[in-house]
């Protein structure tokens, strides 16, 4: 082999390892890039490009009779044409992508939602708390010690050693 294929078979190597990586491990190798908003800069888009670039140049190198310059530019474009079709088709929709249907506790100071077991005025009773993925209930107790009747309408005052402190929804 010549060094010109050793070359092409790094970027492809380089490219498969890197995507092996982050398919196991995203949240490790993607921490500190997760708000890259100048799309040449966006280092899946870079990893592409390179893996494509090495792939088309080996086998154009290793299967085309064409001269070692026109490999070159033929195996830049293709890995440029790459980089650039993986950024619309896969990297910006991921960016609008939904990324987590978790909520914190916390999140949940100043909801609306609906007692669903009364809540008396020294102890706990469940209410419901509509979320963006659906529904959720929560043991809940009276922020103000009077007893809110099942049904309802209540907001959630605030939010202590997972207890949500509730006041009846004016």
């Amino acid at each position: 082999m010549v060094w010109q294929e050793w070359l092409f078979l790094g970027c492809l190597g380089f490219g498969l390892i890197y995507s092996l990586f982050v398919l196991f491990a995203a949240d490790i190798s993607l921490h500190g890039f997760g708000h890259v908003e100048i799309p040449l800069l966006h280092p899946l888009m870079w990893v592409s490009g390179t893996a494509a670039f090495g792939g088309l140049g080996f086998l154009l190198w290793r299967f085309s009779g064409f001269s070692p310059g026109i490999v070159y530019l033929l195996a830049a474009l293709g890995g440029v044409a790459v980089a650039i079709a993986s950024y619309f088709l896969w990297i910006q929709p991921m960016k609008n992508a939904e990324a987590s249907t978790g909520y914190s506790m916390n999140e949940l100071q100043g909801k609306i939602g609906d007692v669903l077991v009364t809540v008396p005025a020294t102890g706990y009773g469940e209410v419901l708390i509509p979320m963006v993925n659906g529904v959720t209930n929560h043991i809940a107790a009276s922020f103000e010690q009077e007893t809110i009747a099942e049904g309802a309408r209540i907001v959630v005052v605030e939010v202590k050693e997972n207890v949500l402190y509730v006041v009846p929804y004016q």
